[in-house]
């Protein structure tokens, strides 16, 4: 019988998430996918199978989390003209290879906020398998959605296809229909609107609250009961109100907040996920002069609030995890280390909190803070190796370089930018 052999991270200075600060010279060992030992570096001794990683001088944290991206969109500017010239079946090659960037820039779990239906469950499966690199996926599926009272974006065609396959008839009954129909698909958590968007059209109003009170609240308590946790994507303040009330778990965007809406949120538990890329993509001269003149506007008016209101709600103690709406135009998948620094640089936290935000909040935010977000023993080995120290300078967080190692899974899968993790073709999985 073969002895076992360990993953070690040797003499790191190791990022505690859960109390925000740093352990020098701390060893983490790692059998398998998961931590087994993690202590002082004086206190280690070595086996024979060992791979040792020397990590001295080094920064280890916990792999980051991206709690708001869209595997199959990838920011082109003319998002609608993309979508004709792509055939259906190409969007699972476009999210394995954006779920790779994400994993090359240090986010070894993200949220799925949204794909055609069938995709991202089959992508979960395939990288748990290890049939190739990338993060663990949280997924909605194709979310659950009102037709009615709002204008969408997207060609004729393609608008009547998703009618006739995805319309939510209204009413409670319906609704919990539509949940156990996301988990038979494969969703592991329910993605809803409850206000319109910046780009779904000229006439979906963000200032409209979505879904009657009796549906929000069938859909959390049906969404829950299934073991799966609820985010609303929400603009506007009726929209925030009334997810929050419902007992949702997280809001997306959060633009329109106020005073009332964070005390809420705050008094509910419930996380802002921010997605201010999205809204510094949008408004770049080359996308912005692409709309129409409503749009333009709205957008204008949603980077302006987003802002001034998430850093009302950070100063007042909202909880909050980093999203950032990747793959909406202008918003390129591997860039969401710049959300982080976003939180230092508009938001007003700490380098500490921002790092924070991006690990143990994340996972928080998504009912896995008892497998990932911290570095401790028995959780999922998902680790980054950083050359420099993110909390010295959070612009090392938008740099995939400066990360020397990114294990998933107990398994080394970048080095320095560059996969390196390929699956065994001797052995598929069953």
């Amino acid at each position: 019988m073969s002895e076992k052999k360990r993953l070690v991270i040797n003499s790191g200075n190791l990022f505690d998430s859960i109390t925000g600060t740093i352990k020098e010279n701390q060893t983490i060992v790692i059998e398998g996918n998961q931590i087994v030992w993690v202590s002082d570096s004086g206190s280690f001794e070595k086996e024979k199978n060992d791979t040792i990683i020397e990590s001295a001088g080094k920064t280890v944290f916990p792999g980051m989390v991206e709690c708001h991206i869209h595997l199959s969109m990838n920011g082109e500017i003319n998002m609608e003209r993309a979508q004709l010239r792509t055939k259906r079946d190409m969007y699972h090659f476009y999210s394995l290879v954006n779920a790779q960037k994400q994993l090359a820039s240090g986010f070894t779990t993200i949220r799925d906020a949204g794909s055609y239906d069938g995709i991202m469950p089959s992508l979960r499966r395939i990288l748990d398998y290890g049939v190739f690199a990338g993060p663990r996926i949280v997924n909605s599926d194709k979310g659950v959605w009102q037709w009615g009272n709002q204008e969408s974006v997207y060609p004729e065609a393609l608008l009547a296809w998703d009618r006739e396959h995805d319309q939510v008839i209204a009413g409670v009954d319906n609704v919990k229909h539509a949940i156990r129909d996301l988990k038979y698909r494969g969703a592991t958590y329910v993605k809803t609107a409850t206000t319109g968007g910046v780009l779904h059209g000229m006439e979906s109003k963000v200032s409209f609250s979505l879904w009657t009170d009796e549906e929000l609240i069938a859909i959390r308590e049906e969404a829950h009961r299934n073991d799966m946790h609820v985010a609303a994507h929400a603009h506007g303040k009726a929209g925030i109100d009334k997810a929050v009330l419902a007992g949702f778990d997280t809001v997306e965007h959060g633009s329109f907040m106020d005073e009332e809406s964070a005390d809420l949120m705050i008094k509910h538990g419930t996380y802002l996920i921010p997605t201010q890329m999205a809204a510094m993509g949008l408004i770049s001269p080359a996308l912005l002069k692409t709309m129409p003149p409503e749009v333009q506007k709205k957008t204008i008016e949603v980077d302006s609030a987003m802002k001034t209101n998430h850093k009302m709600a950070h100063e007042k103690g909202v909880k909050i995890a980093i999203g950032t709406d990747a793959g909406t135009p202008g918003n390129y998948h591997g860039n969401s280390g710049t959300e982080i620094a976003l939180m230092v640089k508009d938001v007003g936290m700490s380098p500490v909190q921002a790092l924070q935000a991006a690990t143990i909040e994340g996972a928080k935010a998504i009912w896995m803070d008892e497998k990932i977000g911290s570095i401790e023993k028995g959780k999922l080995a998902d680790i980054i190796i950083s050359d420099n120290n993110p909390l010295e300078d959070i612009s090392v967080l938008e740099k995939w370089k400066n990360f020397s190692h990114i294990i998933k899974d107990g398994k080394v899968m970048v080095k320095n930018g560059i996969l390196t993790y390929f699956s065994p073709v001797e052995k598929p999985p069953l």
